[in-house]
């Protein structure tokens, strides 16, 4: 499905192309989106779990956090006002490590600035809610210790 296809681009792993080596199938076209530009982007989100604790309060309920992942395509909003899509959060879960409700999406190159602040739909009790996230890279944790050091 074309949907389902991803360049390097867009999942952040440009890093991993080597244009200048010898050809090699689709290097003409990574070449033109390397210099045009990826149509989406994946980002990092955390997921504001004071506004999500809200709204299950509405229903006189305890707050429920994704203790497994999910990975389902959940639509992302560039306002509380759900109109029309920028796009759409893959999967998610609460990381036990960084404390937060997190979630990696898949947006146009527009709305993926760290710290830009997106809408992630959750639904609740059969409703539809646009709940505050805020745009982070990835990966969520990168910690010092676990990088080599060249010399």
């Amino acid at each position: 499905f074309e949907v389902q296809k991803s360049t390097p681009y867009e999942l952040g792993l440009g890093w991993t192309v080597k244009l200048g080596k010898s050809a090699f199938i689709g290097r003409d076209a990574l070449r033109a989106e390397k210099a045009r530009g990826p149509e989406w982007s994946t980002v990092g989100l955390l997921v504001d779990i004071l506004a999500l604790e809200k709204v299950y309060a509405e229903y006189s309920m305890p707050l429920h956090l994704p203790y497994t992942s999910w990975n389902s395509a959940v639509p992302v909003y560039a306002s509380a006002e759900p109109r029309d899509p920028i796009g759409k959060a893959t999967s998610g879960t609460w990381s036990p490590i960084l404390k937060q409700y997190v979630a990696i999406a898949r947006v146009r190159p527009g709305h993926s600035k760290p710290g830009s602040r997106i809408f992630l739909e959750e639904t609740i009790e059969g409703r539809r809610y646009p709940i505050p996230a805020e745009v982070v890279k990835l990966p969520f944790f990168d910690p010092a210790r676990k990088k080599e050091t060249l010399s």
